[in-house]
C-alpha cells in the first residue's frame, strides 16, 4: 500500500477510491496507547456501545451478529478485554471528555487534526470520531463506509484490506444496495488487494464507499476512526464544516 506523505499528494488523492497510509504532513501527531482495562470497562459500559461478535467472515452481516452485552458487561476486567468480541460506539462523548479514556486521544490526534486539514484547505460538512474495538481473532468483513475514514491505530494491531481497483468491484449500482451486497466477491484475488498492518501510531486513508475489511491479530486492539463526510480538496467548496 502507498503512503502519502505531503498535502500536495494527498489533495490529489482524497479524492479518489484507494486506498492510502499517511504519514509525516498529513498525520504528525504521537500519543500514548490508551489503558486497555480503562477503554473496554468505560467502553462496555457506554450507553452506546453495540457489542457483537466480530466473527470473521465474508460479509458484514457475519461480524455485525449481536453477542451478549450483559453478560460482557459483567465478566471480570481481564477476561473482558480478551474476549473474542466487537465493540462499535459512534457517539464517544464521555469516553473523549476529561477523565476519559480516550480523552488523550482526543486532546492530542483528534481536535489537532481537524485543525490541521482545516488549515491546509480541506473542507468537509460533517466530521465526527468513532470507536472499534476488535477482540481476539475478531474482525469487521468486507463493507463500505458512507464517509471517508482516517483510521487511526490507538492499541495492538489490526491488518488493513482493500482494493486496487475499488470501482470495478463496487460500482455505484453495487455500493447503493447497501449492507445487503456487503460480502467479498468470489471472484477476488491476492493481485486485486492491498493490505497493510496497523501499529499504535499508524493511520490508514479509507475513502467513501471503498470497499475493504480488517482483521485483528491474536490480541486485541482498537481504533479511533474519524470519519469525514463529503470531505473535498477544494478549498472553495461551500461546506458547513460540522465537527462533532
Amino acid at each position: 500500500m502507498q503512503t502519502v506523505n505531503t498535502f500536495t499528494d494527498f489533495k490529489k488523492v482524497v479524492g479518489q477510491p484507494v486506498a492510502h497510509l499517511v504519514n509525516g504532513e498529513v498525520f504528525p501527531f504521537s500519543f500514548a496507547p490508551p489503558d486497555l482495562f480503562d477503554l473496554v470497562d468505560q467502553a462496555r459500559h457506554h450507553p452506546k456501545v453495540k457489542v457483537c461478535t466480530g466473527q470473521r467472515g465474508n460479509d458484514l452481516k457475519t461480524s455485525l451478529k449481536d453477542a451478549d452485552p450483559e453478560g460482557f458487561k459483567q465478566l471480570p476486567i481481564e477476561q473482558a478485554a480478551r474476549s473474542p468480541v466487537h465493540l462499535t460506539i459512534y457517539e464517544l462523548g464521555s469516553l473523549r471528555e476529561k477523565g476519559g479514556a480516550l480523552a488523550e486521544a482526543a486532546g492530542k490526534v483528534y481536535w489537532p487534526l481537524v485543525e490541521l486539514w482545516k488549515g491546509m484547505g480541506l473542507r468537509w460538512k460533517k466530521v465526527y470520531p468513532i470507536l472499534f474495538l476488535s477482540g481476539p481473532g475478531c474482525s469487521t468483513n468486507y463493507h463500505w463506509d458512507p464517509s471517508s475514514v482516517l483510521i487511526v491505530q490507538l492499541y495492538g494491531r489490526k491488518r488493513f484490506h482493500s482494493l486496487r481497483e475499488p470501482k470495478k468491484w463496487c460500482p455505484e449500482l453495487v455500493a447503493d444496495k447497501g449492507h445487503e451486497a456487503m460480502f467479498k466477491p468470489k471472484a477476488l484475488s491476492d493481485d486485486d488487494i492491498i493490505s497493510c498492518d496497523l501499529n499504535p501510531g499508524e493511520a490508514v486513508w479509507s475513502p467513501c464507499r471503498a470497499p475493504h475489511w480488517v482483521d485483528a491479530y491474536d490480541e486485541t486492539a482498537f481504533t479511533m476512526s474519524i470519519a469525514f463526510t463529503a470531505i473535498t480538496a477544494d478549498e472553495h467548496a461551500d461546506l458547513e464544516m460540522t465537527v462533532m
